[in-house]
């Protein structure tokens, strides 16, 4: 059937039900007049009638329903407002109609009930009925507000839970996927800081430790240095970035050992110390200190640098032509006392602190100052003066190479160092001076390792940043 002929044709069978309905009641001798003049008929036909207008209210809203349900734009959100609707539809469809009914029924009989020829009792009956229904459906229904705010409540709850629990899931997942995706760089990182720790450690223990004091060097170190080149095999043999956590581990703990409190270069660094009494910033900021200075000097000055910190036999390639001056060399005789009890009364003689000089920068400087000056008790003071002497001088060229500009860029670039290895912010160059003999083998093994790095343009600032001393 053509759907344009639907609607006329539903209205066209209403139209025929209801002519047949009045029809039929015409033949049974039921007219209008009939109904006015019986009440207990008009009484009947009103309850007919409303049983058929609820019948159908209630075929209408189930088609509704499931017309709603079957729509497939329907969403879960909008089928759990429905309880929000007027008469609490659809869970309390059935019990509004109830009372609807007992409302429309019951009232009529009562307002008629003398009219129908009711008797107290049944008027009775009625009346307890209509308030007891109108009672229970509207006293459930006066804690509807309540209720639904509970159960918004308790909805809100649980999908802020739910939204709880998905955003920890979430951020789990992303803590896990970030950890995987670094996981490569930090074991790249952790073998690239192994690696340059182990290759300093390896000079320290194999080649200088030898010849350094007992108890310098920690006697555990080269189990130190066989822990880390096994946890470098290991990452390596894994594939370098494809290590998983347990190389990370093992490199990770290789490292502690060779940068911690008791690593080899940081027991150096406390041997050498006491040498530096006076650094701003520490002891041990000033050995550092000396450390980046030493590896930032030029070819010249690195060369008197190392004879300083060496105390190596005199050079004369050491100075340049015309650096010392008799004005210069005065300044430093104070440093020598040998030179300072027998020449400070001689210096006012005219040419004397030049010949002096003249004869302390020769090869054969001790004979000459036995031979030509008296007051020496014996050739031995004559060489331990003139040893004193030019590394007085020698000091004096040292403390010129450093300047305050490179004192500072060394110093800036030590703020990433452990506490204990920052310099002040105004620190200065402090050359070390005499001392014990493990804190001047310490000096000289650092002055030996620190050409080592030169050689192979390895700065020592970074390595002294990962100490933890």
């Amino acid at each position: 059937m053509p759907s344009f002929l639907a609607a006329p044709l539903k209205i066209l069978l209403i139209g025929l039900s209801a002519v047949s309905i009045l029809f039929c009641a015409r033949l049974a001798g039921i007219g209008p007049a009939a109904l006015l003049s019986t009440p207990g008929t008009l009484a009947a036909l009103l309850v007919f009638l409303v049983g058929l207008g609820f019948a159908a209210f209630l075929w209408w809203l189930a088609s509704r329903c499931f017309t709603l349900l079957r729509d497939p734009a329907t969403t879960p959100e909008q089928i759990a407002a429905l309880r929000d609707l007027p008469l609490a539809l659809p869970e309390g469809t059935v019990r509004a109609l109830l009372a609807l009914i007992v409302g429309v029924i019951g009232l009529p009989l009562l307002l008629f009930s003398q009219a129908l020829a009711l008797n107290d009792a049944i008027a009775g009956y009625v009346n307890g009925i209509i308030a007891g229904v109108f009672g229970y459906y509207f006293g459930a229904r006066s804690s509807t507000p309540e209720a639904q705010a509970a159960r918004r409540l308790g909805d809100a709850l649980e999908g802020q839970q739910r939204a709880n629990e998905t955003l920890r899931t979430s951020e789990a997942a992303a803590r896990d996927a970030a950890a995987r995706a670094g996981q490569p760089s930090r074991i790249a990182e952790a073998m690239a800081t192994l690696e340059r720790q182990l290759s300093v450690a390896r000079i320290l223990v194999q080649r200088l430790g030898p010849a350094l004091p007992a108890g310098v060097i920690p006697p555990q170190a080269e189990g130190w240095l066989e822990d880390a080149e096994r946890a470098l095999g290991a990452a390596r043999a894994a594939g370098g970035r494809g290590a998983g956590m347990a190389e990370l581990g093992a490199l990770q703990s290789a490292s502690a050992a060779l940068t911690g409190s008791g690593s080899p270069l940081a027991s150096l660094l406390r041997a050498a110390a006491p040498l530096l009494p006076a650094a701003a910033g520490g002891p041990l900021a000033g050995v550092a200190m000396l450390l980046g200075l030493g590896w930032n000097l030029g070819s010249a000055a690195w060369r008197r640098f190392r004879a300083h910190l060496l105390e190596a036999p005199h050079d004369p390639a050491l100075f340049e032509p015309g650096a010392i001056t008799p004005a210069s060399a005065e300044l430093r005789l104070a440093d020598a006392p040998v030179f300072a009890r027998l020449f400070a009364p001689r210096l006012a003689e005219p040419g004397f602190l030049a010949g002096l000089l003249d004869t302390c920068l020769r090869e054969d400087a001790a004979e000459r100052l036995w031979a030509r000056y008296p007051g020496f008790a014996s050739p031995a003071e004559a060489a331990q003066g003139l040893a004193e002497f030019r590394r007085a001088l020698l000091e004096d060229r040292v403390e010129a190479d450093l300047s305050p500009d490179l004192v500072a860029r060394i110093a800036q670039s030590l703020n990433g160092a452990a506490p204990g290895l920052r310099p002040a912010a105004a620190a200065r160059a402090v050359l070390p001076q005499p001392g014990g003999e493990p804190a001047q083998a310490a000096l000289q093994a650092l002055a030996l390792l620190l050409g080592e790095l030169r050689e192979s343009h390895t700065d020592p600032v970074p390595l002294l940043a990962e100490l933890t001393p």
